[in-house]
């Protein structure tokens, strides 16, 4: 167990000791009439609901006058024009997000209706003309409107419907032309579940509608909850004689469970204007407990309660903190050292035996930093050595690799290249063509062109590279130059014929750079080309041979070193 687990558990244990005591006394002083405070909330949850409902009817009357006042409405029901209904009523049901129009003739005949399409955008309707009359006539709110009959709220009437285009809660009312003339019904209605799933957002109560045998038609549950049975149903009802709608809604309540989690519901029945009842509502709250300090002894025992806890537990923290913060720095310092990192330094100000432990502990790390950079030098120093080795049994390219291994750091540095993965490129790029020790001299230094068989040879060298190096634990990341420098951007390099992003970046950047050494320097077999020259031809190879990416940071990096002329001309041009 760490050293400051060992100090802090105690006064773990003495501040759960005090936690236990205070709740205890807690639930005997601060919690009161738990269930009274439940029934409240979730009688006030119904009565929002019901409000909200109300809410909803009016949203839809108003819409019902925006469309029978509509300019030219009454003039395209007249002549039944559907396309002239949809073009005068389309924006208005859009701007007020209206989930279905139904517009019928004086005779009760389906003009045209117009759904929003269940899960589209804000702007997809269905549509539809004709359709069968008598099924918008057996309903009894249209009907009354056909009728031209009038109850003291108006001419207005709502229903709800449950159609094969859905669960829908309509306004119905009537159309008049200039003339006080009726010539139709419009029904602006929205979908019950939409209703639900508004109403639930709104209470943060999981809201139900049921049919009067208690049947659940909609809910805003994820799944369905149990239907009510008769009983219970005929009481909702039947509590409408009762003097106030919350004493209703607190007084038909019953306990559900869904998705195993338990619910208290609340009923009471759906009505519309006119006291015209629909069904039955529920609004359902999880179960849960309210705190409610009931005098001022509570709240005053809850804050020094807690300020005991906080101070015992900080106590116990700075202690802890006093004794091992030292340790700690010595516990990071000694990763820090076993992830690779030599140049960690330990300073602490204290005058005991850390603090010497602190200072050997540093000694140490210095002597072995010296140490690597020691063996890394030896490292660097052999590597030399080897590609000396290479230059004077291939005296053409004399100084090649010193170029090349310059140009390659300086490339990745402008690619964002840093760290480790620098020392790899250097490294990697000073033993590009080790590999060319494994090619006989006959076909190394042979004057002419090789030869098929010859050339297959030579193209092996990348893998006598790899071959030679990769038991050499210290060059495992620098490997990727010997190895992939003569793999091309499209797939047609050697010898494995690596493309795109298979290659190894450390090997697309040399290879852009091993080519410009070579075109720029003067060979046996070839003059040396112009900087302007070789610049064309690394562009014209740009997305076969090079990774396109590559030359673009090549060219970016060579406007330090090309003659501004040069550079305006050549690689400015495609920039």
């Amino acid at each position: 167990m760490p050293i400051r687990a060992k100090i802090t558990v105690p006064y773990f244990f003495l501040a759960l000791l005090l936690a236990v005591g205070a709740g205890f006394l807690i639930s005997n002083i601060v919690f009161d009439t738990l269930d009274e405070r439940f029934k409240n909330q979730l009688a006030e949850v119904g009565l929002l609901s019901s409000e909200l409902m109300v809410k909803e009817e009016d949203r839809l009357l108003e819409s019902f006058r925006l469309l029978a006042n509509a300019e030219g409405i009454s003039e395209a029901i007249s002549v039944g024009d559907p396309e002239g209904l949809r073009e005068i009523t389309l924006g208005v049901i859009v701007n007020n997000q209206i989930e279905a129009i139904e517009i019928l003739d004086p005779a009760g005949n389906p003009l045209l209706s117009m759904r929003h399409k269940e899960g589209g955008l804000i702007e997809e309707y269905e549509y539809s003309t004709g359709g069968n009359g008598d099924l918008f006539r057996s309903w009894e709110f249209v009907q009354k409107v056909l009728q031209n009959q009038e109850d003291p709220l108006g001419d207005k009437y709502a229903g709800f419907v449950q159609e094969s285009w859905g669960d829908f809660f309509y306004i119905s009312g009537p159309v008049f032309n200039e003339s006080n003339q009726f010539v139709g019904v419009i029904l602006v209605g929205s979908r019950l579940q939409t209703i639900a799933t508004a109403l639930r957002e709104k209470t943060l109560g999981q809201i139900t509608f049921y049919h009067f045998n208690g049947q659940p038609i909609v809910s805003s549950f994820p799944f369905m909850p149990e239907s009510l049975d008769e009983t219970t149903a005929a009481a909702v009802i039947g509590d409408q004689n009762l003097p106030s709608t919350r004493t209703r809604i607190v007084d038909s309540q019953r306990d559900i469970t869904v998705v195993a989690l338990d619910y208290t519901e609340a009923l009471a029945a759906w009505e519309i204007r006119g006291d015209v009842d629909l069904g039955i509502m529920g609004a359902a709250l999880q179960k849960n407990f309210f705190v409610n300090p009931s005098t001022l002894t509570s709240v005053q025992l809850g804050l020094l309660i807690s300020l005991a806890l906080f101070l015992v537990i900080m106590i116990g923290i700075n202690l802890a903190n006093l004794i091992t913060r030292p340790l700690l720095g010595l516990v990071e310092a000694s990763q820090a050292v076993a992830g690779g990192d030599l140049n960690v330094k330990v300073d602490l100000e204290t005058n005991d035996e850390i603090n010497v432990l602190a200072k050997s502990f540093s000694q140490m790390i210095a002597n072995l930093n010296r140490s690597r950079n020691d063996l890394l030098e030896a490292y660097d120093s052999a590597l030399m050595g080897w590609s000396k080795a290479l230059e004077l049994r291939d005296k053409e390219t004399e100084g090649h690799t010193q170029r090349v291994t310059e140009m390659a750091q300086a490339l990745a540095r402008e690619m964002g290249v840093d760290g480790e993965a620098m020392v790899n490129i250097r490294r990697g790029a000073i033993l590009h063509d080790i590999g060319k020790m494994g090619v006989p001299d006959a076909i190394l230094h042979k004057p002419g062109d090789l030869g098929d068989d010859e050339w297959i040879v030579m193209r092996k060298h990348p893998a006598y590279a790899y071959e030679m190096l990769k038991g050499l634990r210290f060059l495992q990341f620098a490997l990727d130059i010997p190895r992939y420098h003569h793999e091309n951007w499209d797939g047609k390099g050697y010898p494995y014929g690596l493309k795109g992003d298979e290659i190894p970046l450390a090997a697309r950047i040399f290879s852009v750079v091993d080519v410009w050494d070579a075109l720029t320097s003067e060979r046996p077999y070839k003059e040396k080309f112009s900087a302007a020259k070789s610049m064309q031809i690394i562009e014209e190879e740009s997305g076969s041979k090079f990774d396109p990416e590559v030359v673009s940071a090549f060219k970016r990096l060579m406007r330090n070193f090309l003659p501004a002329e040069i550079m305006e001309d050549q690689v400015g041009r495609s920039d």
